[in-house]
């Protein structure tokens, strides 16, 4: 009987540890240093950081790759240059795309990391893979999101999969009463 159940607890472990073992690639996102969860994203695909220009109010879009462990920015969409944005002399080209301009074939090389500081609600912070995408500022203004590459399990991606951040409101509060 204790050999049946030896064999039988044996059984159950691989099958976890060999569920657990295949890496993936993915995107972890952490703010404050506390893991929120972890975007899949497959090899080769592109993750956008998204967000509203605070000085001019319109739209940017980087399309960023990981390479060899490392952040590249692809390409960057946005709707007019604003303070800091722009095409770089020797960095991408750039064109027309309807009410776009966009910068191609940039290959900034922005290290194993980034750094967000989330912007308030109407900065509208976003992380986006192909299949999912994540609002940092409803919940997170003005916190610290840290997105990195990782290899991930199959078990973090089931387990771990959806970073939505959960907003801290006080359920005794009318949606738009002022907090106390």
């Amino acid at each position: 009987m204790l050999r049946s159940a030896s064999a039988a607890a044996l059984l159950v472990g691989a099958a976890v540890a060999a569920a657990a073992l295949p890496l993936w690639p993915a995107l972890r996102l952490s703010v404050d240093e506390d893991r929120l969860g972890h975007l899949p994203l497959a090899e080769g695909e592109l993750f956008t950081i998204s967000y509203v220009h605070s000085i001019d109010h319109l739209p940017i879009e980087e399309y960023i790759e990981v390479r060899d462990g490392n952040l590249v920015v692809d390409s960057t969409r946005l709707r007019q240059f604003g303070a800091g944005m722009g095409h770089r002399p020797g960095e991408g080209t750039g064109r027309a795309d309807g009410e776009w301009w966009v910068i191609e074939d940039m290959d900034r090389d922005i290290g194993t990391e980034v750094a967000i500081r989330v912007g308030a609600p109407s900065v509208d912070h976003r992380v986006g893979t192909p299949d999912s995408e994540v609002r940092l500022s409803p919940c997170l203004a003005s916190r610290r999101v840290v997105v990195e590459p990782v290899r991930a399990t199959t078990l973090q991606l089931l387990f771990d999969s959806d970073p939505q951040p959960e907003c801290d409101t006080p359920t005794d509060r009318k949606p738009n009463e002022a907090p106390q």
